[in-house]
């Protein structure tokens, strides 16, 4: 079988690495252009991007240093549910969590003593921060025996394939049919990013503004990648920069702002014919909870297990929807269960429903194996915004 992956970057190359390693007889061409620009903010993951890299047999000693890497404990959340609440960390607690809900459920605990379950040693307890333009770099080290072509090509232009992997990102340069299915509550569209230095922490921060929210994502060489993501329908970009400075002007900026634009939604058919999406080529909901490079490695793995099936587009399209359907649920009911409503955006949000759904999530996402984000996920945002787990009222 012969493949052509056109794009690099992380999407390129981490599709690249892991059809190797599991596909050692596939012909593989990898095409870039020589003219795009890396982005190197920081950027926050989750726990499957440390089993990927494991996958490949890059131990962490071999990368972490060069890509800036931080053990990831958590993610702290402020200003979602009110103005002035009070920071909640979302740990990545496995082991004890069901028996510590129930009797938080009861009021026989408060929720700040889920933070003494948190076990850095137990399964997947923790993620990583990384500079994510050196991450792919790391992966193009380890990956051998691929041709690999600097071009700027059309589709007409590719070389001969059985199948050609999109990897050109938002542009999708190779997919053919680009009619997207969008998220109609999904309002976050725009980012504006840059760089600042500041100590290491080993958790990230995701701030509610009036318009969406700010984030910090921090390296260990003191580089922080930072911004605000908002919705620009309701605010300009040049509003979002003054807002962004007010709350965030006394800090050391290491870089001037850069706006990334992005329609909410996916694919309606990532796989076509002989050609496949992978990476931002599929879509992309919005930053929160780090979903970008879990969504990524979650198609990679797919496109590997059906490669050689005869009905590979039909399996791969279902499970790549039906996740992204599930980033954009969860994503969803960050928003939809806040007591804001001091500005248009929150109004929004507090005049739907998502407590009576959250509490949904939590009683039937119980199987790991069925479920992005099974019900502790929820069951955080619950305890985050003070909803009492009434079982008698969920429908089931």
């Amino acid at each position: 079988m012969k493949i052509n992956i056109i794009g690099g970057g992380t999407s390129g190359w981490w599709t690249a690495g892991y059809l190797r390693k599991n596909h050692p007889d596939v012909e593989i061409t990898l095409i870039e252009s020589p003219n795009i620009e890396t982005v190197g903010v920081g950027e926050s993951t989750m726990p499957n991007v440390r089993a990927f890299f494991e996958e490949l047999n890059i131990p962490e000693e071999a990368w972490i240093k060069s890509c800036s890497g931080v053990r990831k404990e958590g993610n702290v959340k402020t200003n979602f549910n009110y103005v002035g609440d009070e920071p909640y960390n979302f740990m990545f607690i496995h082991s004890g969590f069901d028996e510590w809900y129930e009797k938080y459920s009861r009021g026989e605990v408060d929720k700040f003593s889920v933070y003494d379950l948190y076990d850095p040693d137990d399964w997947r307890g923790y993620a990583y921060h990384i500079d994510a333009a050196q991450a792919w770099q790391i992966v193009k080290e380890y990956t051998k025996d691929i041709k690999h072509i600097l071009a700027t090509v059309t589709r007409d232009e590719l070389p001969e394939a059985d199948l050609h992997i999109d990897c050109t990102g938002l542009g999708r340069h190779i997919i053919q049919d680009k009619t997207m299915y969008t998220y109609p509550d999904t309002l976050i569209d725009t980012c504006i990013v840059r760089r600042i230095e500041e100590d290491t922490k080993n958790y990230s921060e995701t701030v509610g503004r009036d318009y969406g929210w700010d984030f910090n994502v921090y390296l260990s060489d003191k580089r922080v990648g930072c911004g605000y993501v908002f919705d620009s329908s309701k605010l300009s970009i040049d509003d979002a920069k003054k807002e962004y400075m007010n709350n965030n002007g006394h800090r050391k900026f290491l870089t001037d702002f850069r706006v990334l634009k992005w329609e909410p939604g996916r694919l309606k058919t990532p796989w076509q014919d002989n050609t496949v999406a992978v990476g931002l080529s599929v879509g992309f909901v919005e930053p929160m909870e780090a979903n970008g490079l879990s969504l990524l490695i979650h198609q990679i793995k797919t496109l590997s297990k059906v490669l050689n099936k005869p009905n590979r587009e039909k399996i791969y399209n279902r499970a790549v929807i039906k996740v992204f359907d599930e980033v954009a649920d969860f994503i969803w009911h960050h928003y939809a269960c806040t007591s804001r409503s001091d500005t248009s955006f929150w109004k929004h949000y507090a005049e739907l429903d998502g407590k009576t759904t959250l509490l949904q999530r939590i009683q039937n996402n119980t199987n790991l194996k069925q479920n992005l984000y099974p019900s502790y996920v929820y069951a955080y945002l619950a305890i985050y915004y003070g909803i009492p787990n009434d079982k008698k009222k969920v429908d089931k």
